[in-house]
């Protein structure tokens, strides 16, 4: 279905309602606004608690972007796309790093944040993050642990 409809992946709301964003395919949503804040769907035992997801929400904390961990609607990211208020969405998770999400599609409609393009924020997240994977940057949280493969 989402090939069909020009997209690569597919956002999963929440089974009961289907309103609440939980994640994209196998990765974390995040919201980013046009001050700055990072939404994210809450942990509530249907969404990835994952690595990445924790690792992004401190590394923006660190670069002074507010983060809230609550219930997204996804008319939260139509209407915000829609009036300017949500400015990048990206998604995250181990293999992909950071990945921003251009568009959401659904019959009949489309909402794009900002350019549709990757945002300063989704890029400045993403370039931290590998900063720190790839030694470019000092590992403060301890996060990087050397495997030995006999």
């Amino acid at each position: 279905e989402a090939i069909a409809h020009g997209c690569d992946q597919v956002v999963f709301l929440d089974a009961v309602e289907h309103r609440w964003l939980e994640e994209l395919g196998g990765m974390n949503i995040f919201l980013v606004l046009d001050d700055g804040t990072l939404i994210t769907p809450e942990i509530s035992g249907t969404i990835l608690e994952g690595i990445t997801r924790d690792s992004i929400i401190t590394l923006a904390g660190e670069l002074g972007h507010a983060g809230e961990e609550r219930k997204v609607d996804v008319d939260e990211w139509r209407k915000g796309a829609a009036d300017g208020r949500v400015v990048e969405v990206f998604a995250c998770g181990t293999a992909a790093v950071i990945t921003p999400i251009g568009a959401l599609r659904w019959p009949g409609g489309e909402a794009v944040a900002g350019t549709g393009e990757p945002g300063a924020v989704t890029m400045k997240l993403r370039q931290a993050l590998m900063d720190v994977q790839y030694g470019r940057a000092e590992d403060t949280h301890e996060w990087m642990h050397p495997v030995v493969v006999p």
